[in-house]
């Protein structure tokens, strides 16, 4: 037994229990000792010896009875050997591509295909060509061999022969044969399922998130209805949703140009008033969302005695006050006004943010903050 950090390594007489390596994680599962039952987070091999990664620490010398996590296993299983399907489909149209950082466990795999920027359009050609194996329901078989048997159809990480005599090859039928001490499923169909859930370019390469089985089923289900609730919100068609989110990525990127030019507008004119040596500037500005507005505040760099109160109205208004060179900090100008009419707010010396629920009109509520910081300033 040995603590580190804040696990626990438990090391193990009999290697009985699958350690991470090769790209893939580890076993989990539950020590039983006695009475005391001890969570396994992960599972590592150091020196030739399997060392259990725990929470809790566990008297020397004890027997116990060891259950895995078969579920993390099973889904390791099917990840696996989706990623050699996956790669050996890619490499009949890249066969220059190979693999850089490799992550298995079992929630997910996250491959990094190195000396290619692949096209979404191929990765989900290539995401329907695997599927379709899977359905086939292909066998997936291993052998031993010696290292002199390992030809250019077998694919090994660079280095991997010279490092050992034997190899453990793993074959899906006629598709693959890859040089792999990992865990994999009998035959395909017992993958069940198979999505790409995200794809990154970087320096060159691709990078690719997959997930099978249950866990890619849920997600699709969950996807594909809160794409349906919205539906029903806003009528559209399901085979709109491309469209439509581009035209929301229009609207995104007019919207960051709308505030830009706001900006521009609130320190040159708009609503611009001097009240004794301090000018003082209000804007009303429907559709602005908290987030907005603060940026919105923060871009502003007035060099004369101002303040500035930038209110977004709505059922939940919002309001940003900034002051500039003022003898006075911000929440003096503001804060009781805010208070009175049942909001709520704070913040630094020259900056004051407030919320208000519930109201019911909020273009009164903004004349009346207007109002109020009229008369602060004139007192």
């Amino acid at each position: 037994m040995k603590k580190l950090k804040k696990q626990y390594q438990v090391h193990l007489r009999e290697n009985v229990i699958r350690p991470a390596g090769g790209g893939q994680a580890g076993d989990k599962g539950v020590l039983t000792v006695g009475t005391l039952q001890v969570s396994i987070h992960d599972t590592i091999i150091d020196s030739g010896k399997v060392i259990l990664l725990t929470d809790c620490s566990i008297p020397e010398g004890r027997e116990g009875q060891l259950d895995i996590d078969i579920e993390w296993r099973s889904s390791m299983m099917k990840n696996h050997t989706s990623e050699h399907i996956f790669v050996s489909t890619l490499k009949e149209k890249y066969p220059e591509l190979k693999i850089g950082d490799l992550w298995i466990d079992g929630e997910h795999v996250i491959i990094e295909l190195l000396n290619v920027n692949v096209p979404s359009e191929d990765v989900f050609i290539a995401e329907r060509d695997v599927q379709q194996i899977i359905n086939l329901d292909i066998p997936v078989q291993s052998q031993i061999v010696g290292v002199d048997k390992i030809d250019p159809s077998i694919r090994a990480r660079e280095g991997l022969t010279a490092k050992h005599e034997k190899l453990r090859i793993v074959k899906v039928g006629d598709l693959d044969s890859s040089a792999c001490s990992g865990i994999h499923v009998e035959s395909t169909g017992h993958i069940g399922f198979f999505k790409v859930v995200d794809v990154k370019y970087t320096n060159g390469s691709t990078r690719i998130r997959f997930v099978t089985g249950y866990r890619a089923i849920s997600l699709t289900k969950e996807l594909y209805n809160t794409v349906l609730q919205r539906k029903h919100r806003y009528p559209f068609e399901m085979e709109q949703i491309g469209a439509i989110l581009d035209r929301a990525k229009v609207a995104i990127d007019a919207r960051f140009q709308m505030i830009e030019k706001i900006s521009q507008l609130i320190t040159t004119s708009g609503n611009v008033e001097k009240i004794g040596d301090v000018v003082f500037r209000h804007e009303y500005l429907p559709g602005f969302e908290s987030i907005n507005l603060k940026n919105l505040a923060n871009q502003l760099a007035l060099s004369e005695t101002s303040v500035v109160l930038l209110f977004a109205p709505g059922r939940k208004s919002q309001i940003t006050f900034r002051s500039f060179h003022t003898p006075n900090d911000a929440r003096h100008y503001i804060s009781s006004a805010v208070e009175k009419e049942g909001g709520k707010g704070g913040g630094s010396s020259d900056n004051f943010t407030g919320g208000f629920t519930d109201v019911e009109n909020p273009e009164e509520l903004y004349e009346i903050l207007v109002s109020s910081v009229r008369d602060a300033l004139t007192q």
